[in-house]
């Protein structure tokens, strides 16, 4: 099995990685994408926030069973295909 990878750069807008994100809501407290985005600036860079497609399902797994997915499923509902 693959170990997740903590350093992975989760908002490339702001240089915030996996492990910055999973501190934020494991032990800061985070339980909604707008605490995320106070307490690490995650999901508020000038692309617009394409990175919370990863932030809420990351944020919904730990919420629903107390721990984090090896895998990031990408949320892509809404996103318009070209």
């Amino acid at each position: 099995m693959q170990k997740k990878n903590l350093s992975e750069i989760i908002c490339r807008c702001n240089n915030i990685n996996r492990e910055t994100i999973e501190d934020a809501i494991k032990n800061g407290g985070c339980k909604t994408l707008n605490e995320i985005f106070d307490q690490t600036t995650a999901g508020v860079g000038p692309c617009g926030g394409s990175c919370r497609r990863k932030l809420k399902p990351l944020l919904d797994h730990y919420l629903a069973h107390g721990f984090f997915p090896e895998k990031i499923i990408e949320d892509l509902t809404g996103k318009q295909k070209k």
